[in-house]
């Protein structure tokens, strides 16, 4: 057999769990391979220190000083730079300038509906009196006109007094109607 065959068998011949034939292969093997020979002591090192370890609870702060080096292992520390905060202050911003300019999209196409849709002569390219003149520099520019909308007028309802609202009564346990 070979060593990795071998090294395979060692735990258990280290255990005395192998079976005969095996347990005359590793012999035979360690025999004249130092490096076997050397991973079969260690297996016996590590038997014989576990059988000195008693049973119970660990001592205090095993498990502390166990997770701490595990979680050094698992979630290793990020560097922090000095300005760190810089970056989240420039995310925040970009995300209200994003939210901004989706608003002033948003008003700007809802103000050209409107117009479009209130004057049939602004099609026509008659200009507007109440709008305000653009600047000669930006004669594309989006005009931005705040004006309050006035909310349609709800529909008025007759009274006739025909109409019928159902009676709610409300009867205490363990009582009957007394109507």
């Amino acid at each position: 057999m070979g060593c990795e065959e071998i090294r395979d068998l060692l735990s258990l011949y280290a255990g005395g769990e192998s079976y005969d034939h095996e347990r005359t292969a590793v012999e035979a093997h360690i025999s004249v391979c130092a490096a076997c020979a050397r991973e079969l002591d260690q297996y016996r090192e590590a038997r014989a220190n576990l059988a000195l370890l008693r049973e119970g609870d660990a001592p205090p702060g095993t498990f502390k000083t166990l997770w701490s080096g595990v979680r050094a292992d698992l979630f290793p520390k990020k560097e922090t730079r000095r300005f760190a905060w810089v970056d989240e202050a420039l995310r925040y911003a970009a995300v209200v300038m994003v939210g901004i300019a989706i608003g002033v999209t948003i008003h700007y196409i809802g103000r050209r509906d409107a117009v479009s849709a209130s004057s049939p002569t602004a099609a026509a390219g008659v200009v507007d009196s109440a709008l305000p003149v653009q600047p000669a520099t930006f004669p594309n520019a989006p005009r931005l006109i705040f004006r309050p909308r006035v909310p349609a007028p709800a529909p008025q309802v007759e009274a006739d007094g025909n109409f019928y609202l159902p009676r709610i009564e409300s009867i205490p346990a363990g009582r009957e109607k007394d109507f």
